[in-house]
This record gives C-alpha cells, sequence and structure tokens, in this order.
C-alpha cells in the first residue's frame, strides 16, 4: 500500500510505499517544463547544493544567462547557512517568498496534479515500482500536458489580487 505525505512545511512530495519511501524535488520552469530528482534518503543542505549546482544554476543560464532570480519556499534545507552562502558565491538571485504562502505558489498545484495521475487506481508493491510511476508521470506532464501546466501561470494574477483582496490572509 503506497499513500502521499505532503509537508507544506518542506514543500516536497514524499511518497510512502511498503519496504521505503521517496522524495521528489520538482523545479517547474517557464517552459512549461517540470525538472525533478528522486531522493531516496533524508534530504540535506549538502544535496540541495549538489541539485543547485547540477541541475538549477545550468539550466538557468542556459535559458536566462547570468541574471536571472530563482524562486524557492522557505524549507529549512534552503535557508540553511550552507545554501544561502552557496547562492550568494554563484551570484544568484534569490526571491524572496512570504511564509505560508501557498495561495500564491502553483507547484502546490504541480504536485496535486501529479499525485491525483500517480495515485487515480494503483498500488506499489515497492519503491521501485514508485519511482517508475513518478518518473512516468513526470514525463507525461512535460511530453503531453504541458498545456496544463502553462495554465497554472496564467492564474498568479488572479491569485495576487485573491490574497491582496484577502488582506495578505490565505485564500484557501
Amino acid at each position: 500500500m503506497s499513500y502521499v505525505a505532503y509537508d507544506s512545511s518542506r514543500h516536497c512530495q514524499m511518497c510512502i510505499c511498503k519496504g521505503g519511501r521517496i522524495m521528489v524535488w520538482l523545479m517547474f520552469m517557464p517552459n512549461d517544463l517540470i525538472a525533478h530528482k528522486i531522493i531516496e534518503k533524508n534530504f540535506r543542505s549538502a544535496d540541495y547544493i549538489q541539485i543547485l549546482q547540477k541541475t538549477v544554476v545550468p539550466i538557468s543560464k542556459l535559458n536566462y544567462g547570468n541574471n536571472f532570480y530563482f524562486h524557492e519556499d522557505n524549507c529549512s534545507v534552503h535557508k540553511a547557512k550552507t545554501v544561502k552562502e552557496f547562492m550568494e558565491n554563484s551570484k544568484i538571485n534569490v526571491l524572496y517568498w512570504p511564509a505560508k504562502s501557498p495561495d500564491l505558489n502553483i507547484v502546490e498545484d504541480i504536485w496535486k496534479l501529479l499525485s491525483d495521475d500517480i495515485y487515480k487506481s494503483l498500488q506499489f508493491k515497492n519503491v521501485w515500482d514508485l519511482k517508475m510511476a513518478v518518473n512516468n508521470t513526470i514525463n507525461k506532464f512535460n511530453s503531453a500536458r504541458r498545456d496544463d501546466l502553462k495554465g497554472l501561470y496564467l492564474t498568479i494574477r488572479r491569485r495576487l489580487c485573491a490574497v491582496l483582496e484577502k488582506g495578505g490572509e490565505m485564500c484557501k
């Protein structure tokens, strides 16, 4: 039996099944694609720095040059001193993100779309099957469901207005 455990303070998806668990880190890019990494151990700041070095920085610099802003949530790993030092040394501009702001974060909606697709009728017997389902679903979204993802960018203005109308309070 498998289920999704979501920790909103970490903005990552934890998938647990009999025999183990995985964590899925993802980056949603303005070209409507999802980059992701599956992690089978505790996620630490050194792991995050490695993802930044091998994934975020190269993809961002390739698409935007050296002057880009990176948006991340307030996960404790993201706020670690070593991560902040890496960001400063790499001259990565980090966009400030207010705490407890899921109404503005389209990644929350991506997690919902992905987990609905992954768990629509499957029960996973082992971690390998779960990993394959996650990879296959993300590949499907990247190839056949990019319009669903693109639509999320189009909702940002409406989301911002809703939060402003609520005086900064959560809308959902």
